[in-house]
């Protein structure tokens, strides 16, 4: 049973990285003639959105290891 709730987090999670990523996923898979099971692109999407982010989240604390050392 979809809630106002369910259908709200719906909408705003279309508008999002995820949701033009998942978009993008199945456009992908389609033009290639792969069939994903129903949510797949949608969980891709958000694994790919999360390593982005951790990756961004890496990358400022490598940097501010790095501004912080001697410099060479």
């Amino acid at each position: 049973m979809n809630t106002l709730q369910d259908v709200a987090k719906a909408a705003i999670g279309s508008l999002t990285l995820r949701g033009a990523a998942a978009m993008a996923i199945a456009f992908a898979a389609q033009q290639m003639h792969i069939e994903l099971p129903e949510g797949a692109s949608a969980e891709i999407a958000e694994a790919l959105t999360e390593l982005l982010f951790y990756a961004g989240l890496l990358a400022v604390g490598v940097g501010r290891a790095r501004a912080r050392g001697p410099i060479a």
